[in-house]
């Protein structure tokens, strides 16, 4: 017992082991609240039960043994035994903490609880207490395992919190690593080729003539607005032109025909 180890909750580099651990530290945790809550729940029948003035099995051989028989057991005996059930109940509380072991004691308790009566039963109620010793080995049967697990947690590297978020880091940073070397391997091949790629085309590119403006002369004016051509009109356009093409169909005179444009 003092060799055993659970293989799924040994260390592991990187904190790899951290998930199984946390997951199994949650199911421990989960069992022994429902094993405390059923507990409390026995404990207050029990406690009931013993007011009646009848003694238990298991629960009641300590008072049996003070007072010396079930003929003396009397309103003194029966409180007594009252305060073993509350004491039960104490346990499974204890046990949801780090204590696991008081766990394993109640569960010794409740398989006595269902194995004594079978064999020797003192009242009718005694079969009330063997429904209850049944259904407490059958909520606490995991309490050995999860006592040995628990030891074995609580020597672990990350116990109690087995941050997950730590794993997943250690995750990344492989992820992380390994795509930025893909991205420099790729960032340095894109740029090789890039350079390449304009050497060649600066090797190979023809060489174009660069066009020569002509200077201009200091007499000439400049290009633009004022170096526009002159207009020069015929006199014989102007006669073969239509003696009504400037004038409006309103028959009003036209402002062109007073316009200073004048013909050669």
């Amino acid at each position: 017992m003092i060799n055993y180890k659970n293989p799924t909750l040994e260390e592991k580099p990187k904190h790899a082991h951290y998930p199984a651990c946390l997951g199994r530290l949650d199911i421990i945790r989960k069992q022994g609240t429902a094993f405390f809550i059923y507990t409390l729940v026995s404990g207050f029948l029990l406690s009931f039960i013993s007011l009646t003035g009848n003694p238990l099995q298991v629960i009641g051989w300590l008072p049996l043994l003070v007072c010396g028989g079930t003929e003396n057991f009397g309103v003194g005996m029966s409180f007594f035994q009252m305060f073993l059930c509350w004491g039960m109940m104490l346990l499974g509380f204890i046990g949801c903490g780090k204590r696991k072991l008081c766990h394993v004691a109640l569960f010794v308790i409740y398989l006595l609880m269902f194995i004594v009566p079978v064999f020797h039963m003192f009242t009718l109620l005694d079969a009330f207490t063997f429904i209850t010793g049944g259904l407490g080995v059958i909520y606490g049967y995991r309490a050995p395992f999860n006592y040995l697990d628990y030891c074995q947690l609580k020597e672990t590297e990350g116990f109690p919190i087995f941050s997950i978020i730590l794993t997943e880091r250690e995750e990344q940073k492989k992820l992380n690593n390994s795509f930025e070397d893909w991205y420099r391997n790729k960032e340095k091949e894109r740029r090789g080729s890039y350079s390449g790629t304009n050497e060649n085309n600066a090797v190979n590119a023809p060489v174009t003539p660069v066009p020569v403006k002509p200077a201009v002369k200091k007499d000439e004016p400049a290009a633009g607005m004022g170096n526009m051509p002159e207009l020069v009109i015929n006199k014989s356009v102007s006669a073969a032109a239509a003696p009504d093409r400037f004038r409006p169909k309103s028959g009003k005179a036209s402002r062109i025909i007073d316009s200073g444009l004048k013909f050669r």
